[in-house]
């Protein structure tokens, strides 16, 4: 019976969602040197995983390319040196570095364990050039957590960013 409803709740979200009815005329911006882009999509939240829990072979070709720990360590290298700022993912309170110390020295957590991020972007197509650009809003890191036998119980938001 759960099943059934969140299926039909999928069903419902969907369809409300493409019977959009008052869609827009594209808004044009200008994103410097580029050509006018149209705006996609003001803002869009997607999720990524960065760390293959499965050793899955589709997840692994998909993350071929990503060099995790620059991208997670650069994040923690800009909020120690202030030049951005992370928030509690939940009410978005500022953290203080203090506070991002703490997360470190807890034993659930580890950088090495970050495994999801959420990115908070625009999407910007060109139909002139065929191009497309994505500017990044804000970042958050998610690590996993686990069970008492060690299986992976789901991710825990560490912080999230805003980007200038």
């Amino acid at each position: 019976m759960k099943n059934k409803f969140i299926i039909w709740m999928c069903i419902i979200s969907i369809t409300a969602v493409a019977c959009n009815f008052n869609q827009q005329k594209p808004q044009v911006v200008n994103l410097g040197d580029e050509e006018n882009y149209i705006i996609i999509a003001d803002t869009l939240v997607s999720d990524v995983v960065i760390l293959n829990p499965d050793n899955d072979e589709w997840t692994e070709y998909c993350l071929r390319r990503l060099d995790k720990k620059t991208l997670v360590n650069e994040i923690f290298k800009s909020v120690y040196t202030e030049e951005l700022i992370p928030y509690e993912f939940f009410n978005n309170n500022p953290l203080s570095i203090e506070d991002i110390k703490t997360l470190e020295s807890d034993p659930e957590f580890s950088r090495d364990n970050i495994a999801k991020v959420q990115f908070e972007e625009a999407w910007y197509f060109d139909p002139t050039n065929q191009k497309m650009i994505k500017k990044v809003h804000s970042i958050m890191l998610a690590y996993e957590i686990y069970d008492s036998f060690g299986e992976i119980r789901g991710y825990k938001p560490a912080f999230k960013v805003y980007m200038k």
